[in-house]
């Protein structure tokens, strides 16, 4: 079923001339001896993984001594590509997600 514009509110109005009411929960009572506070514990290798994720997050993406030899190359004009290789390896990308 396909809904446009006031389709749904014309739906609402059905429902609610119907007397139809979302289902309600009943209250939880609190059972005695507990705190009521909701506790989590992690697994040692969640804890692992939390420990990796955060030093990978600290880690840069950007490796700043090759920047710097690239720039170097180039304000020098010895930085030279080979553009078969280049569209080798574009070509080769492409392709990439059918090989797996």
């Amino acid at each position: 079923m396909k809904i446009n514009g006031g389709g749904l509110e014309k739906i609402l109005g059905i429902y609610k001339k119907q007397g139809a009411q979302p289902a309600r929960t009943e209250k939880t009572s609190v059972v005695k001896g507990t705190s009521g506070v909701d506790k989590i514990e992690l697994s040692a290798e969640a804890r692992d993984f939390q420990v990796a994720l955060r030093a990978l997050n600290e880690t840069t993406d950007v490796r700043q001594d090759k920047v710097k030899q690239l720039k170097a190359k180039i304000t020098a004009g010895e930085y030279n590509v080979n553009a078969e290789e280049v569209a080798e390896r574009i070509i080769d990308s492409l392709f990439f997600d059918k090989k797996v």
